[in-house]
């Protein structure tokens, strides 16, 4: 049975600022662990994220409607924070997460996140720096897909973020870069497309 690894999440917080020993044993008295197998939806549209989640194991896929299939926003890995859209809004998701692979995340309740605020000024600012990190990965992702040409696309992939081309179906990587499945092979593969 996998334990809670609650040292990894406060070693992610503490990338974006150092955390008092206080803090700290706040936010991980309110730490939930889920499971998730892979392929399996903990999100979708229409419905209310109620948690700050950090992936343990796994990887995770944010994806929205359309024309055809689900197109991917975003693939998370092990060590990474997902705040939801509208998680302190408490506007509906847009999106769906879902496990690329068996997942095991760690939940910090949107309650519990709002009974800290309430108590610790110090959490305040680290909830700003941590939107802001996921901001400044929103101009990153909208960078890729302003690139006009599908090889720079999945040359910056490979630079910027690897472990996708290393880790993740191809289909689901060929919806990321906005390409067809077949253009995503001949990326791949080194061809001209």
């Amino acid at each position: 049975m996998m334990m809670m690894n609650t040292s990894a999440f406060i070693q992610r917080l503490n990338q974006t600022k150092a955390l008092s020993l206080k803090l700290s044993n706040l936010l991980i008295d309110g730490m939930r662990m889920n499971r998730f197998e892979t392929n399996e939806i903990f999100l979708s549209p229409g419905n209310y994220a109620s948690a700050l989640y950090f992936i343990q194991t796994g990887l995770v896929r944010g994806s929205i409607e359309a024309s055809a299939d689900k197109m991917t926003t975003w693939f998370k890995k092990e060590g990474d924070l997902i705040i939801p859209a509208g998680l302190f809004n408490q506007h509906p998701s847009e999106e769906y997460f879902n496990a690329v692979i068996k997942t095991t995340v760690l939940q910090l309740p949107l309650k519990h996140i709002n009974q800290v605020l309430e108590t610790t000024p110090e959490f305040r600012e680290l909830i700003i720096l941590l939107l802001l990190e996921s901001l400044a990965e929103g101009q990153q992702r909208e960078k890729l897909l302003r690139m006009p040409a599908a090889k720079d696309r999945y040359n910056y992939l490979a630079k910027h973020e690897d472990y996708i081309l290393k880790r993740v179906p191809h289909y689901l990587i060929a919806s990321y870069l906005n390409v067809t499945k077949e253009t995503f092979s001949r990326l791949h593969k080194g061809l001209s497309y």
